[in-house]
């Protein structure tokens, strides 16, 4: 990912989500070190982006902060393209566990999250904002995936 993608990334997650991150959270990520990268697919005789991910590494441990992929594509695999990547990636640099946080209601998330072996460890009571009210944000990790195949289970 790089600085020119933010306003389709921006698009895509105003597109996603009820509460969207900013252009202005994005650019802040991303000077602050944030890795970030996109999936590009065909579509009508041109190459767009069709998803995204970000995440944050602290010495053996990494953090993924975000990840949507456009209406359009989703359910056809680009979620999980994205997280193996990410996942392989960990494992090339040698992170030990991986974290992340989802929406309690987002189950299409958690289910692709616990093929790949990640556990809940944590439930944030009211921690995200949501429509009417608050809603519970679930914490996961992943750790010794270097001896996954990754090849998420069925």
């Amino acid at each position: 990912m790089t600085k020119a993608d933010l306003p389709v990334v921006t698009k895509i997650e105003a597109d996603c989500q009820t509460h969207p991150w900013t252009l202005l959270q994005f650019l802040d990520g991303f000077n602050a070190g944030h890795q970030g990268w996109v999936v590009c697919r065909q579509y009508e005789e041109r190459e767009m982006i069709v998803g995204f991910a970000i995440v944050t590494s602290v010495l053996e441990e990494r953090t993924l902060l975000n990840i949507c992929v456009r209406p359009a594509f989703q359910k056809q695999g680009v979620g999980r393209t994205l997280l193996e990547f990410l996942l392989q990636q960990a494992k090339v640099e040698n992170i030990e566990k991986i974290y992340l946080e989802v929406r309690a209601s987002n189950s299409p998330a958690k289910s692709l999250y616990e093929s790949f072996g990640f556990e809940k460890i944590a439930e944030r009571k009211d921690y995200y904002p949501a429509i009417i009210g608050r809603e519970d944000g679930y914490v996961y990790s992943l750790s010794h995936f270097s001896l996954l195949s990754l090849t998420p289970s069925e």
